[in-house]
């Protein structure tokens, strides 16, 4: 395995860790915390990209490579900002007292400059998504390979893609959705003032 596929294996495993399964134990113990579990539901908004980006890639669909840039690049806008689409982006980071709150902050301080430097980090594969026949796009591939061989050992990787594909579809038409209704939600306001 070459210095790059190990860099690719680790960031991998990184993410699962800190933009999965760390943001899902502050959202169950901060369920009855409504600023952090907010903001934390903004996160999932986001970062459900990053789901669709392995389906993708465990099928070596080059639209991975898109969606995977595009998780990295809302993320720390959802973390930073807010929601775009609610009222939160006003609503400033949450400095309740408590365990809860500090884990929150302490965790948006980590996660957002790892999703900037992995932002970074994927300009290069950016051709990819035209392309991905080099041995640098094919090495994006195999980490969600073998999440796949783990997790769904008995479906064909062809159907993992195709899951990826509705749910990317899925993604959108909550977007498409969401942008309409608060389009209409500004036509209202204006017309009301």
């Amino acid at each position: 395995m070459s210095l790059y596929e190990t860099l690719v294996y680790a960031d991998f495993v990184i993410a699962v860790g800190l933009l999965v399964a760390v943001p899902l134990l502050l959202l169950v113990v901060s369920a009855t915390l409504p600023p952090v579990r907010d903001r934390l539901l903004v996160y999932w908004r986001a970062s459900a990209l990053l789901g669709v980006t392995v389906y993708l890639w465990s099928g070596e669909t080059p639209m991975g490579f898109a969606t995977g840039f595009a998780s990295r690049a809302l993320i720390p806008l959802a973390l930073w900002r807010g929601d775009a689409f609610k009222i939160l982006r006003d609503q400033p980071i949450p400095t309740t007292p408590g365990w809860r709150a500090d884990a929150f902050r302490y965790w948006r301080a980590i996660a957002i400059p790892y999703c900037v430097f992995g932002l970074v980090y994927m300009l290069p594969i950016l051709p990819c998504f035209w392309s991905d026949v080099t041995p640098m796009c094919q090495a994006w591939y195999r980490p969600p390979q073998r999440y796949a061989a783990w997790f769904h050992p008995d479906v064909d990787s062809i159907w993992l893609a195709r899951y990826g594909w509705v749910g990317l579809g899925v993604y959108a038409a909550y977007l498409l959705s969401t942008a309409m209704r608060l389009q209409r939600d500004l036509i209202e306001r204006h017309r009301s003032s």
